[in-house]
């Protein structure tokens, strides 16, 4: 990428990544319990409750987002970009890695239960929601970066919970400021989904990211 290109989002501090992974942690744990008014789970509930006010004191209130690294931090709340690992703050993302691949990125990601959709298996959306992060990694590695036009996703089987399962995510075609990419999940040599996206980088950030080409698109 240009190395004049600003950089979008910051990166969250070390413990505000481990607490998040607490909030994960939570949030299975709770989708494990029959017992609702067990004295543990009333004891966790209080809990949580000074957590959430400790957290309060501190929290930025403003609604406009730092979108850019380098503007100040005064009168706005953080953005944490998804970047390459999206899950390190965004708890209900699944957890995921990424790394490149000549033409393309692939990587593992796990649905948690609460990602479940059927019984023992990811809700559909929250498949849908993986390819749109794995593509939107990849397209902004190509430096012609921009939001998603369109997303097909094929599902050919379940897509088991907790267990590990391998992506990838490959250029098709570039043409002017749209990339078309190609993305398939599998649970080790069975495809459970397949996908389609359409990414169209606005007009100003193509030029800005490739010099001032003229797009043909």
């Amino acid at each position: 990428m240009n190395e004049e290109t600003p950089k979008i989002g910051q990166d969250p501090a070390d413990p505000l990544v481990e607490l998040a992974q607490r909030v994960r942690d939570v949030a299975n744990e709770l989708l494990r319990i029959h017992e609702g008014d067990h004295a543990h789970v009333l004891e966790a509930r209080d809990t949580l409750d000074r957590a959430v006010a400790k957290l309060g004191e501190i929290a930025s209130r403003h609604e406009s987002p730092r979108a850019i690294e380098t503007v100040p931090a005064d009168g706005t709340r953080p953005y944490y970009f998804p970047g390459a690992l999206a899950p390190r703050v965004h708890v209900a993302h699944p957890w995921m890695t990424a790394e490149t691949i000549e033409g393309g990125r692939r990587g593992r990601v796990r649905f948690d239960l609460i990602h479940e959709g059927p019984p023992g298996c990811a809700h559909g959306g929250h498949v849908a929601w993986f390819f749109d992060q794995a593509f939107g990694h990849h397209v902004v590695a190509q430096e012609v970066s921009g939001p998603t036009h369109r997303l097909e996703v094929v599902y050919r089987r379940l897509t088991p919970l907790q267990k590990e399962l391998d992506y990838e995510i490959r250029t098709d075609r570039v043409d002017g400021r749209k990339i078309f990419a190609d993305g398939v999940l599998r649970d080790g040599e069975v495809v459970v989904a397949e996908a389609k996206a359409l990414f169209v980088a606005p007009k100003s950030a193509f030029e800005m990211t490739r010099g001032g080409m003229t797009p043909s698109g």
